[in-house]
């Protein structure tokens, strides 16, 4: 097999390949094999018939078909890894030359990662890190009653009220507005809270109070405000209507060392705060190392220059945008559809908007690849199975292929952060 390597524009390679007439001849062979396989012709076990009868049935056209498919796929992952190139596209192949006793010749055009210039990364660590904190980041108190609060409201207890609806109560309602045809009758909503916090836009709540449940129900005018984010209603007199499906009461547990004892294997309620102070400890210190090494890879790649393939660019956005079409169903509980028809925007517009982001997100990637390749990083099949082991059972569904090349990046990634972080000391 021979192979000749072009350069195109764009992060672009062609490869021709030349596979001499003895190796086409094997592909041959397998594709015979292939289609007599699961032929079955009477007076002929299944696997065993002959040539004559196969071309008979699909043709030598058909063979050379399948011979020509079985060769590119084999000898393109071959001269792919004895190149050392990096496909990020799949090849565009163009058969220049096949036939039954001929070598078979082949075009094959993709896209691969680009050539990155890296500025002296060990200087501009070493720079940065002058400017980074090394003492442990402060807990505020504030911060450990704030955590507290949420542990006991996730403990609350709730049973059912039969008077009428007070500030405190947690309560399930249904409502639809004429005015606004996203929330219309036909598209009525239902949505739980407890009520006085300020779940919904300022009046709404107020004339929930002294409302009785199942089921009554209210026609109100609010005035929305100017500043909301639904520009469609911001300074409008809106009509709702508002239907009470069920009111309970909330009932906190007291925070005590009883409480404490029954959240976890604490002995006292300061045995509690000392263990959130500790978690949020080691938040601030995961942010501020997040902080640090996003600085630095940063400024790395401000000061390299690559082109950035407009194929990994789009990719990137389509993952973006997939995760914000689940962050707007679980967030806001609408779908996507009526979350565009809210901001009047088109699912293109969205795309965009995340663009400036995709780039330079992608762009950080392929220094960061560079980097590894520069420092000669390199993670092995156990340092992936002992990660791997963390993880526990795999879950059904899961392509363990997929699992393993993710973990290993994430493995490698980390060592490239640690690697530039000791140049530092």
């Amino acid at each position: 097999m021979d192979v000749k390597i072009k350069d195109l524009e764009k992060s672009q390679k062609q490869i021709e390949v030349q596979i001499t007439k003895e190796e086409f001849a094997a592909f041959i062979d397998k594709a015979y094999q292939k289609a007599g396989a699961n032929m079955q012709m009477k007076g002929f076990r299944k696997g065993s018939v002959p040539r004559n009868i196969i071309e008979d049935n699909i043709g030598k056209e058909g063979i050379l078909v399948e011979a020509g498919d079985l060769a590119v796929q084999e000898s393109y992952k071959k001269a792919v890894l004895e190149n050392k190139l990096e496909p990020i596209t799949p090849p565009e192949v163009k058969i220049k030359k096949i036939a039954i006793g001929s070598p078979l010749i082949y075009e094959a055009n993709f896209s691969v990662l680009p050539k990155v210039d890296l500025p002296d990364y060990r200087k501009i660590a070493k720079k940065l890190s002058a400017s980074w904190r090394r003492e442990k980041p402060e807990i505020k108190e504030q911060e450990v009653e704030g955590t507290l609060k949420w542990i006991q409201r996730s403990r609350a207890k709730f049973t059912a009220k039969t008077g009428p609806a007070q500030n405190g109560d947690f309560v399930e309602i249904e409502y639809s507005s004429a005015d606004i045809p996203e929330i219309s009758k036909e598209n009525m909503k239902k949505d739980a809270f407890i009520l006085g916090e300020g779940h919904f836009i300022p009046g709404f709540e107020d004339v929930l109070i002294g409302m009785k449940a199942p089921e009554e129900k209210k026609n109100v005018k609010i005035n929305i405000p100017k500043d909301h984010s639904f520009k469609k209603i911001a300074g409008c007199e809106v009509s709702f209507d508002i239907k009470l499906n069920s009111v309970q009461n909330v009932e906190f547990p007291e925070i005590t060392d009883e409480f404490a004892k029954s959240v976890g294997n604490f002995e006292n309620l300061q045995g509690l705060k000392n263990s959130i102070k500790q978690g949020i400890l080691q938040e601030k210190e995961l942010a501020e190392k997040q902080r640090i090494r996003n600085e630095l890879l940063q400024e790395i790649a401000n000061n390299s220059k690559l082109q950035v393939p407009d194929i990994l660019v789009e990719r990137e956005a389509k993952q973006m945008l997939d995760n914000f079409k689940k962050d707007v169903s679980s967030r806001m509980n609408i779908s996507f559809e009526d979350y565009l028809k809210k901001m009047n925007k088109t699912e293109q517009d969205i795309k965009k908007m995340f663009l400036p982001q995709t780039k330079a997100k992608v762009k950080k990637f392929l220094v960061l690849k560079e980097i590894g390749k520069k420092e000669n990083i390199e993670v092995s099949e156990q340092e992936v199975k002992e990660e791997m082991d963390k993880l526990g059972a795999v879950g059904a569904g899961v392509d363990l292929s997929q699992l393993k090349d993710y973990t290993r990046e994430v493995i490698r990634t980390e060592k490239i952060f640690q690697t530039l972080e000791n140049l530092t000391k």
